[in-house]
């Protein structure tokens, strides 16, 4: 009898973290873990408010496509219009190309390695950096008890303009994700601190990612977003901006 109620037990355990372990493989991929790379397209329109009065509208289409389990590309294509010439027409903007690595990974945490290249493709002066730009990023994705995730990130952007202008500044990000009890809705923290390294000039920025997952599309999970932000310091460009997009992963 003794020998029967051990059995016993044991078997719930195996079925409860069975069942376990099944709900977390259903887990719909929401795009917040930086060492998934996962195929996704993303359709959004950033509003950003500028200082002095003016502002900037970008459209952000963008593609993710994986090269492995370990690695992805992502093109992004925006389409810019602004103030701060006296010209609000849509035009191209500087086109960017990021390859994504995953350099380790384990249960505990994973380490993430980023090469970007930011073309030069504006259509006017006024809707890109005017320089062509290389950006190297390191992410340390910490997976926390409970679901939760804390990926602090360092930047290094690093670029020349036609001019002989160097652009250079270090970026440092803490991004972090708390666990919901609804799977079907994220949200992401992501303060970070920039330091324009050429013009000595330093400036902070806080946005939340407040998203909810659909349901399925084109193959793939579907969800919305809203990603407001604020900029902070008197070094900085912008006061506030929203981001508002769409996005199918998983396809």
């Amino acid at each position: 009898m003794a020998n029967q109620r051990r059995y016993d037990a044991f078997l719930l355990v195996a079925l409860a973290t069975s069942a376990a372990n099944a709900a977390e493989e259903k887990q719909p991929d929401n795009g917040t873990d930086p060492t998934k790379q996962t195929q996704a397209v993303t359709v959004a329109y950033e509003h950003i408010a500028l200082r002095d009065g003016f502002y900037r509208g970008t459209f952000k289409p963008s593609y993710k496509l994986p090269l492995g389990p370990h690695s992805s590309v992502t093109l992004l294509v925006p389409i810019v219009r602004t103030d701060t010439a006296g010209n609000e027409d849509y035009d191209l903007g500087d086109a960017s190309l990021k390859l994504s690595y995953v350099y380790k990974l384990t249960r505990d945490h994973g380490i993430v390695l980023q090469g970007e290249v930011v073309f030069d493709t504006a259509g006017r002066p006024e809707l890109g950096g005017n320089a062509t730009v290389l950006k190297g990023t390191v992410i340390y994705a910490k997976f926390l008890q409970g679901g939760a995730i804390f990926a602090p990130t360092l930047g290094l952007n690093e670029g020349f303009g036609p001019d002989g202008r160097t652009v250079r500044s270090l970026v440092a990000d803490f991004y972090y994700v708390p666990k919901l009890s609804d799977p079907r809705y994220y949200v992401t923290f992501d303060p970070a601190l920039t330091a324009d390294v050429e013009n000595d000039a330093e400036f902070a920025s806080v946005a939340v990612t407040i998203g909810r997952v659909i349901g399925p599309a084109f193959g793939g999970s579907s969800q919305v977003y809203v990603k407001p932000g604020v900029f902070l310091g008197g070094e900085r460009s912008a006061d506030w901006g929203i981001e508002i997009g769409y996005k199918v992963i998983g396809f």
